[in-house]
């Protein structure tokens, strides 16, 4: 089954019609980038972009069962996903400044593990700071570090 049929049979479930659906394949992952009526977009998205991360869980299931080889697929609605990485790249740069200039670790708020290794990447550049993550599970938070203070790692 592919991405796009996988994500349509799910829709049909919740009885959402796309408005657009389109999909291609970039490196070695899919991407399917559904639009959808604004009304609806909240109800696959969910709180805190829950809903979409199921959806991509289970679009991504469907979509490699029986696979030999596993390709991952990104589900975005109504561009919510380049939206939520913009947030979570401006808390990374919030969060790095704080730090440097308060001189302590400052612990974010709770992220995905995606948006947990964006940060990461955003800030390895930063000469200031270091990051590293605690926790298990959904008590998994990332702390951000100036240089030279000794992490808890």
């Amino acid at each position: 089954m592919t991405a796009t049929k996988a994500l349509k049979s799910l829709l049909k479930f919740f009885a959402i019609e796309p408005v657009k659906l389109t999909a291609k394949t970039v490196a070695d992952r899919q991407e399917v980038r559904l639009t959808v009526a604004e009304a609806d977009s909240g109800i696959l998205i969910g709180y805190h972009g829950e809903t979409i991360d199921a959806l991509q869980l289970m679009v991504n299931l469907m979509a490699n069962q029986g696979q030999a080889t596993f390709k991952p697929v990104l589900v975005d609605i109504n561009a919510y996903r380049q939206l939520r990485l913009t947030q979570v790249e401006a808390l990374a740069t919030r969060a790095a400044d704080q730090s440097v200039e308060s001189g302590r670790e400052i612990i974010l708020p709770p992220l995905s593990a995606f948006e947990r290794r964006q940060v990461h990447l955003k800030l390895q550049t930063d000469p200031r700071v270091s990051t590293y993550s605690e926790g298990e599970a959904r008590e998994r938070r990332l702390i951000v570090s100036p240089k030279g203070i000794k992490t808890a790692s």
